[in-house]
């Protein structure tokens, strides 16, 4: 079994952490989850990503995460000076 310390948060803030363990191989997780279990994770996991590449495709792939990140943390009003420069109505 694999092991890692992960960080528990809500709203921004680390409230402690977890010694998380998690099964290394396919065969592990078969073993110790059961074979329904696993696949039902699977194919969950396979129509996020469905739905996720369809999104990407609808909507022009979004915006990058570090492009997002700098937006959130960027001066409002240099933001509407470049929306106002580039005709975007951001309100």
């Amino acid at each position: 079994m694999g092991q890692e310390s992960v960080e528990v948060k809500s709203k921004g803030q680390v409230l402690g952490t977890l010694d998380y363990e998690f099964p290394d191989t396919l065969e592990d997780a078969l073993e110790v989850d059961g074979e329904d279990k696993v696949y039902k994770l699977y194919t969950m996991q396979r129509k996020i990503r469905a739905i996720d590449a369809k999104r990407r495709e609808l909507t022009g792939g979004g915006l990058p995460r570090a492009l997002v990140k700098a937006l959130k943390s960027a001066d409002p009003d240099v933001i509407r000076r470049i929306a106002e420069e580039m005709g975007l109505d951001i309100e």
